[in-house]
């Protein structure tokens, strides 16, 4: 993955990873579950809403701020999770495409707050993104 192996040996040898690695493995996978659905039902709640509505209102905002919650874990899971088996998931093309995807996503939130008058075409966009972004996560432990 671009000449990080060595930061990536040296993540998956650290004791970070030795600790996520062990017991309570099962227990961080679990919560990255249940973060992923902390950040992607809020967020097609919210895109519905502004589909519907074709503006944002306070639900939409409320619903935002519980997805931010739920990518904040999502991310902070996915990190321990990465730094158990890193320089393998490095490269994974499954991981490599959520990776990207993630960022496309960010990209179409800043998007979505700078312009007012693209927000639909946002909003649908951000389902089909964070929806992708899921099958890619699914998609990590068949591909090698």
């Amino acid at each position: 993955m671009l000449g990080l192996t060595p930061l990536l040996a040296r993540l998956e040898a650290s004791a970070l990873a030795d600790w996520v690695g062990g017991p309570i493995y099962p227990l961080i996978s679990a919560l990255h579950i249940l973060s992923i659905s902390f950040l992607i039902a809020p967020v097609v709640l919210a895109d519905l809403r502004v589909l519907m509505l074709k503006g944002i209102d306070d639900g939409a905002v409320r619903l935002s701020r519980i997805a931010f919650l739920g990518f904040g874990a999502a991310a902070t899971t996915g990190v321990l999770l990465f730094s158990v088996q890193a320089t393998r998931y490095a490269e994974n093309p499954a991981v490599l495409i959520k990776f990207a995807l993630i960022l496309l996503a960010g990209a179409n939130a800043a998007l979505f707050v700078l312009f007012n008058s693209i927000r639909p075409f946002n909003a649908s966009l951000s389902i089909v993104i964070w929806c992708s972004v899921v099958m890619a996560g699914r998609w990590i432990a068949f591909a090698e």
